[in-house]
């Protein structure tokens, strides 16, 4: 049993689902202690009673984890004037269904400020008026709560600091944010969501940087091996679209037969997990050179951020695959910014999730959508990096199946 005097790394997960996808957010909660932080309800008594690597779940229900009410009440129409389009500079933001945006927007809006970072989300909108929920995006959910406790210190190993609410820790920043409304898809004709800051020749570029170091750090990249793990099964035939010099398949596999896709062939030619490749350029063609039903998963890392076409890219992917074949796709916080969309640079990390899964929902193709995030994780101790940025790269990895009609 946890001495309450001690001080515990605790890995909490948060997951709940809706009618189009499941969700869930890993957070690890490092040196924390009982007599500084304070842990929600129920978690509470049962960590204080639990043992090193013990699991714990605990179901909550709508609200229970978060720090406001949900009410009927925050949820209103205002005009859309109140709406400030110059909040962030001189470029004007066009409201956006589905979309969240900072508090701080809204003008003369009861309980908002100009400083209130706290997301609300736009519901509808006419020439005149916005319908808007000031609501935790997580607040009308069910939340299924599963934490383990992975380390445990001396209790003369104290931190100082402030006090820290645990239920707020795990629940703000982000989780909820990747939710999609229900009956309203969101609309990529507004705007120019899929412009780049470069519009260039795509080879040209990518010849003339550097790609042969991840773009995450090791720890992250572990979790995405451990992603990969549980989604592809052995003896399996792989695509890995958009494919650099590491397809970021474990040696855990037997008979895997790995495909690439990619435009810059330097790095097709160095990834060792490749058996065959082609060279391609997805945004000039997103029709892929495969046939039907052809692969039993579809793999996309650290790209799906630079997609001009996402949704004929998704709907061939889904031609390639078997029937219940997974596509399986991946991002962290670090891309190159010359070559990203507009839409994806203008997101909140969480709400990349909501657009990558906005794209299976669009395409038509796709079911049992999933989405998965990693934060908090410490770099390991030999990181070139580790000194500078004590944290891993947060990772953000998503999941869904071919339709089987």
């Amino acid at each position: 049993m946890i001495d309450e005097k001690q001080n515990l790394s605790v890995q909490i997960d948060i997951q709940w689902n809706d009618d189009i996808a499941t969700y869930k957010d890993r957070y690890f909660v490092l040196k924390t202690n009982f007599w500084r932080d304070f842990y929600p309800e129920q978690l509470d008594y049962q960590i204080k009673r639990s043992e090193l690597n013990q699991t714990l779940n605990i179901n909550y229900k709508p609200g229970a984890l978060l720090q406001f009410d949900t009410t009927q009440s925050n949820i209103k129409t205002i005009p859309i004037n109140k709406f400030d389009r110059y909040f962030s500079g001189p470029i004007p933001i066009e409201p956006t269904v589905g979309r969240f945006y900072p508090r701080g927007m809204l003008e003369d809006v009861e309980d908002c400020f100009k400083m209130d970072n706290r997301p609300f989300r736009i519901l509808g909108k006419t020439h005149d008026t916005l319908k808007i929920d000031l609501n935790h995006p997580l607040g009308t959910f069910p939340i299924k709560l599963t934490a383990t406790i992975t380390d445990v210190f001396d209790a003369n190993q104290q931190n100082g600091g402030r006090c820290n609410e645990i239920a707020e820790t795990i629940t703000t920043n982000g989780p909820g944010l990747q939710t999609l409304l229900k009956d309203t898809p969101f609309d990529f004709s507004q705007g120019m969501p899929f412009m780049r800051k470069i519009e260039d020749d795509d080879a040209t570029f990518y010849d003339s940087i550097d790609t042969s170091s991840p773009i995450v750090d090791r720890k992250a990249i572990e979790q995405l091996e451990q992603f990969y793990n549980e989604h592809i099964n052995d003896n399996s035939m792989i695509l890995d679209l958009m494919a650099g010099p590491n397809s970021y398949l474990s040696n855990n596999f037997n008979d895997l037969d790995v495909s690439g896709l990619s435009i810059k062939e330097k790095d097709l030619q160095s990834n060792p997990a490749l058996n065959q490749y082609i060279q391609h350029d997805l945004n000039k063609q997103p029709e892929l050179p495969y046939d039907d039903a052809h692969f039993d998963a579809v793999i996309c890392s650290f790209s799906v951020e630079y997609m001009t076409q996402p949704i004929k890219v998704f709907q061939d992917v889904a031609r390639i695959l078997k029937p219940g074949g997974s596509f399986l796709i991946s991002f962290s916080e670090r891309y190159y910014d010359k070559k990203v969309i507009a839409l994806w640079d203008d997101l909140h990390l969480f709400e990349r999730m909501g657009i990558v899964l906005e794209y299976y929902r669009q395409s038509g193709e796709f079911e049992e959508l999933y989405s998965e995030s990693i934060r908090g994780l410490i770099r390991h101790e030999d990181d070139p990096f580790v000194n500078k940025t004590v944290h891993s790269c947060p990772m953000y990895m998503l999941s869904a199946k071919k339709k089987v009609l």
